[in-house]
């Protein structure tokens, strides 16, 4: 009988160990780093990030085990932990940091008070999280910078802007890590998102993950946007969590990393969820990288 519960006990492990959980929940997240030592020296010996305040809060909202959040903490010898277990939903409208994090570990869950152009439904509940812009003024405020200026005024703001739509034409993709830092905000009508560096500076190699040998040194991105891993990450947590989070409907997308530029026919995976696309690399432990394609003609900066 001891053995039979021995048994199942860790078969229960292995069914739902990983990440930490709020009582009553299960987890399907990878949870701490897999790799072996081996693998975390190789990492250690490749990359190049440097640590950086706005990194540390951008980082912080991905969700337990997340690659890049395990592989800036050994490359910088840092220990940053994700603030909630899933990572941040993405909610259109979102900002208000006391109810993202008001009841964390756990989710809070309201209903939505504006429709957005695609998905979201006023008076339908959803597990409360941050848009893009709310995502971007948390990190910079956490991160000791103020009060982070408006979209607008960033895109007004030739002086401060490294590229402009219409005052510095951006170089190519390829050529802009060059040019940026980590930390630097990508802005243009729509969207916020941060550059965080490279595959090649977190430590990845054409060895390791062949599928993206040929985008390395491409410019990373980490935003709150559509982006169906994390939904399926929320889904999940609505089925199988606490009984509040059932009211809820799925969202579709939160906080992620995403290529930026790559054509997104070049991206092997591609689902049609929540009405909308997700095209993506899978990464070697499978965590999925998103692209953000760049549309050409848009009005944007690149904001320091």
């Amino acid at each position: 009988m001891l053995r039979r519960w021995l048994i199942m006990f860790f078969v229960l492990l292995l069914l739902y160990g990983g990440a930490a959980c709020s009582e009553g929940e299960k987890s399907r997240l990878p949870g701490p780093c897999a790799m072996t030592e081996e693998e975390k020296a190789a990492v250690i010996a490749n990359g190049s990030v440097q640590r950086s305040s706005i990194l540390d809060a951008a980082l912080s909202l991905l969700e337990e085990g997340n690659p890049f959040l395990e592989r800036y903490n050994l490359i910088t010898n840092s220990l940053i932990q994700p603030r909630m277990p899933y990572g941040v939903p993405y909610l259109y409208g979102g900002q208000a940091e006391s109810h993202v994090f008001a009841k964390a570990p756990e989710y809070i869950v309201q209903e939505a008070w504006i429709n957005s152009p695609i998905y979201y439904r006023a008076g339908v509940m959803y597990i409360y999280g941050f848009d893009c812009a709310g995502y971007v003024k948390w990190v910079w405020k956490e991160a000791g910078l103020g009060t982070l200026p408006t979209g607008q005024e960033m895109l007004n703001d030739g002086y401060r802007s490294i590229f402009h739509s219409v005052s510095r034409e951006m170089p190519s993709i390829l050529e802009l890590p060059f040019y940026l830092r980590p930390g630097d905000l990508l802005v243009t009508e729509n969207h916020m998102a941060i550059f965080i560096g490279t595959l090649r500076q977190f430590g990845y190699t054409a060895e390791e993950a062949p599928s993206l040998a040929s985008w390395l040194d491409w410019p990373l991105v980490i935003h709150s946007t559509v982006h169906a891993g994390v939904a399926d990450h929320f889904d999940y947590l609505i089925h199988n969590g606490l009984q509040k989070y059932k009211l809820a409907t799925v969202t579709d997308g939160g906080v992620g990393v995403s290529l930026l530029a790559v054509p997104v026919e070049y991206a092997p995976g591609h689902v049609f969820q929540q009405k909308q696309d997700t095209w993506y690399f899978d990464l070697p432990d499978h965590t999925w990288l998103t692209v953000l394609p760049w549309k050409q003609g848009q009005r944007y900066c690149w904001y320091r």
